[in-house]
């Protein structure tokens, strides 16, 4: 895997699929440690990056390193690669949340709003409408980040660290036996 592209796993945990991300720790306090792990575009990796407007389009922005908050159980330390997973069901359900409720609050606020400006003022229901609309879709983004610190309070809607990655290292003495090696072949 690519340091940076995110995949879905056959391996489960109990009974969830988990969305993993390599990462690097920047700091840690207690059993939390700040993970950074850096957005790439998918385009790198495609045959058809050349004659695409998305690759062209992605190579206008740079790339961005996002930290984030992963809990530790396998006691990461400073600088460690590691594995980061997130439960695939726990970021399906944060979605919706995150994208459906201000939807239905913007749709629901004009309705509403609708439906009482045409009983008490029908010369400018609309404007009204609009009002209510705005109005429910500022409700329901406060709603959203009420729920979203709530939930983040429980261990499925948090990233987890879920190893250490050891990277592969070789000494110089390592190096020169290899080097010798070969030459005797």
């Amino acid at each position: 895997m690519e340091p940076g592209k995110a995949f879905f796993i056959g391996r489960q945990r109990g009974a969830e699929r988990m969305l993993e991300e390599e990462g690097m720790v920047l700091s840690v306090n207690g059993n939390i440690a700040e993970v950074v792990a850096e957005t790439k575009s998918a385009c790198g990796s495609c045959a058809a990056k050349n004659g695409c407007g998305t690759s062209l389009l992605a190579s206008l922005f740079p790339q961005r390193k996002r930290s984030f908050q992963a809990s530790n159980p396998v006691h990461a330390r400073v600088g460690d690669r590691v594995l980061v997973g997130l439960d695939e069901s726990a970021l399906q359900t944060a979605s919706l949340l995150v994208y459906i409720a201000p939807l239905l609050g913007l749709i629901g606020g004009a309705m509403a709003g609708s439906w009482l400006a045409s009983r008490s003022m029908p010369g400018i229901a609309e404007a009204i409408s609009i009002g209510a609309g705005i109005g429910g879709f500022a409700l329901a983004l406060l709603v959203v980040r009420k729920t979203g610190f709530r939930l983040s309070a429980y261990g499925r809607y948090q990233a987890r660290i879920l190893r250490v990655l050891h990277p592969q290292t070789f000494s110089v003495d390592a190096i020169k036996l290899l080097e010798i090696q070969s030459n005797e072949r």
